[in-house]
């Protein structure tokens, strides 16, 4: 009887321990999602980049807007086996053992690892306000499915429950590097829409006529905020995005997002300036440049277009 008293007072004690933890967890949460940083811009900007980075190596930061912005990284789990979970019921069905696929079964069209679902996600990270600064944290999630040239973002019902606590643990880890600086959030404002840029002036793009400058600066936001779906409707139906493949604004938005690189390019030559000529717009100015990109923009007919983003041979 004296054993079973001591088994209980344990447990019971262990369940306090738990649910304390538990409560100190929403606690540290809470704080870390209703403080602002009575420091330099730089220190939070700084701070928050060192933390983002260490967790999620590809990362880009734009000090000038105060963001941070992560590349997709593959969603790991303890046990990679459990990413796999309908590989069992494939193999089943098509009359495979337990083991492992071998080459012979791959070339023949068994499915392989390489076969299934991917998670992906990714994270927008904004400085905004003034001093003190706040420091916001917006997680979105894809799914790739295969067969498909890219990942699909995941919204609404369809986003799945981890983003949410992979983006509280990232939050909290920022807070807890600047926590000497935070002081409690006088009011919260719920924002349904993520961190907010600034949008570009179409006047400031010189010597093009005022629609393609509208859409221009159109582009440049898109990019600015990886707004895949706005960048798609300033494509024309037909845009040329190699000089080999077959045009198709579905297809260049495929190979786009599966290697960033052309976004990236086509940002760098809309900042570098742009010039009409023969009822077209260039980004650069002039005839094409070997090994590098060329923007061109059409009316079509009336709209402005993105007809053309090749690099030149």
């Amino acid at each position: 009887m004296q054993r079973l008293n001591r088994i209980i007072f344990f447990g019971a004690v262990a369940l306090f321990g738990i649910a304390l933890g538990a409560c100190r967890n929403k606690k540290e949460i809470h704080s870390a999602k209703h403080s602002l940083y009575d420091t330099d811009f730089a220190v939070v900007f700084s701070t928050a980049l060192e933390v983002t980075r260490a967790a999620y190596s590809n990362v880009d930061d734009f000090p000038a807007t105060g963001m941070i912005k992560t590349a997709w990284h593959q969603v790991s789990y303890a046990n990679n086996q459990d990413d796999l979970s309908n590989q069992r019921t494939v193999a089943q069905s098509q009359g495979m053992g337990a083991g492992a696929t071998t080459a012979g079964q791959a070339s023949a069209g068994m499915p392989t690892r390489l076969a299934y679902k991917r998670q992906f996600v990714r994270f927008d990270i904004s400085v905004a306000g003034g001093r003190p600064w706040r420091v916001k944290v917006v997680g979105r999630a894809a799914e790739w499915d295969p067969g498909n040239a890219m990942p699909t973002e995941l919204r609404g019902m369809a986003k799945p429950p981890w983003v949410d606590a992979r983006t509280e643990a990232l939050q909290v880890s920022i807070y807890r590097k600047m926590k000497a600086y935070a002081v409690p959030m006088k009011e919260e404002v719920e924002d349904k829409t993520g961190p907010v840029m600034p949008t570009t002036d179409p006047s400031s793009f010189k010597g093009v006529p005022p629609d393609a400058a509208k859409a221009l600066a159109s582009i440049k936001d898109a990019l600015a905020r990886r707004d895949h779906a706005a960048l798609r409707g300033n494509l024309a139906e037909d845009v040329v995005w190699s000089l080999g493949g077959a045009p198709g604004a579905d297809t260049a938005m495929a190979m786009w997002q599966a290697d960033p690189e052309p976004l990236d390019a086509m940002a760098r030559t809309i900042a570098g300036g742009c010039g009409a000529a023969e009822k077209r717009v260039s980004c650069p100015a002039g005839p094409p440049v070997t090994g590098t990109w060329q923007l061109i923009l059409e009316a079509r007919p009336t709209v402005w277009k993105v007809s053309s983003f090749i690099k030149a041979e």
